[in-house]
């Protein structure tokens, strides 16, 4: 009989670790289970696409949307978004693709004209899809000057060319960026 009472106590311990383990799992993962669940029910109607700054949002719990798919690319330059666009945007067939990107080419020093073209072509693919872009301007990084006018420079031509072709831009360095770039209290490293 004391055998018995301590197999099922210890099967109940083990049944309550597995409960705690499983809801915790779930809960800190909760953002990732939703992607897959997106996916798999094939019902994105937003794909965020861009770096490691995109990838690392927790989309669904920022929008309160369960039709949002992450597809960024972390740590990859324009012309990986640009080869990848098929399978991580067009074949999703969402309505809307929010894209940011070239801090990365900045940082290791691709030329800015073939940037503005790996940009322009990543537009005019998803507008040729009859997806509508909206284009989140590329964010400073903390006190690094050079790259700020760079950065600077991008974001020109992409809000020039946002404005020839009708394309909703947003700009968040005004909020989160000062004098210098990036404000302390959003980095983590150089970037967000």
């Amino acid at each position: 009989m004391m055998k018995t009472r301590l197999v099922l106590r210890f099967s109940l311990f083990l049944n309550l670790l597995f409960l705690f383990s499983f809801l915790t799992f779930s809960y800190i993962y909760r953002d990732k289970l939703f992607q897959r669940f997106v996916s798999f029910k094939g019902s994105q109607k937003i794909v965020m696409y861009g770096n490691s700054i995109t990838a690392q949002g927790k989309w669904v719990e920022l929008l309160g949307r369960t039709d949002v798919i992450n597809s960024a690319l972390p740590g990859q330059c324009t012309y990986h978004f640009l080869d990848a666009i098929q399978y991580r945007v067009i074949d999703l067939h969402p309505k809307i693709c929010f894209m940011m990107g070239g801090i990365n080419d900045i940082t290791i020093g691709v030329a800015p004209d073939k940037i503005q073209s790996n940009y322009k072509a990543i537009l005019e693919t998803i507008l040729k899809n009859n997806i509508i872009p909206i284009v989140t301007l590329t964010l400073y990084e903390q006190n690094d000057h050079i790259s700020k006018i760079e950065v600077n420079r991008l974001n020109n031509f992409l809000a020039n060319y946002c404005r020839k072709n009708n394309i909703k831009c947003i700009d968040l360095n005004q909020f989160i960026s000062d004098s210098t770039g990036l404000k302390s209290e959003y980095a983590r490293d150089k970037t967000i």
